[in-house]
């Protein structure tokens, strides 16, 4: 991963605070993967823009290129559901293990429920224990949301 790592905290968005579109667009044709990233992620679900899964799949995957583990989170969701590609659930897997190992919450919450419920694949409950296992390694820094209620109960705590 070249520096998708650096941008983690970058990424945070401040839903109270206006985000001005045209200046995020050009940052992200002139290669700043953290406005593809955040860009990518608004196209992808109709935030501030209108839903456009083509744009998101073109800014997401420019992203991934680049190293961002959000974006990869966010690709990953994108062959999982079959958003604007064909669904592909072992690139999605790959996807995702490639975030998750960066720490991106969402991609691990997402591997555990593919591990632990078999969707698409035969269950593999280590698997599945290891990623909810580094989701709830987390919960410190992770407001308190559904999803590590999850990892609790399949984990057993």
């Amino acid at each position: 991963m070249a520096d998708g790592g650096a941008f983690s905290e970058e990424l945070e968005v401040d839903h109270g605070v206006a985000v001005d579109i045209g200046e995020l667009r050009k940052q992200a044709d002139e290669g700043s993967c953290v406005a593809q990233t955040v860009l990518g992620i608004f196209c992808l679900e109709g935030f501030e823009v209108p839903c456009d899964y083509v744009e998101a799949f073109r800014l997401l995957s420019a992203a991934v290129g680049r190293g961002v583990p959000r974006a990869a989170t966010a690709l990953g969701r994108m062959y999982a559901e079959g958003l604007g590609t064909k669904k592909d659930l072992a690139r999605a897997i790959r996807l995702y293990e490639q975030a998750g190992e960066h720490g991106e919450f969402d991609a691990q919450i997402a591997l555990g429920r593919i591990y632990s419920q078999g969707y698409g694949i035969e269950p593999d409950f280590q698997a599945a224990r290891r990623w909810y296992s580094a989701a709830l390694s987390q919960a410190d820094t992770v407001l308190s949301c559904p999803e590590l209620d999850e990892a609790k109960l399949f984990l057993g705590r």
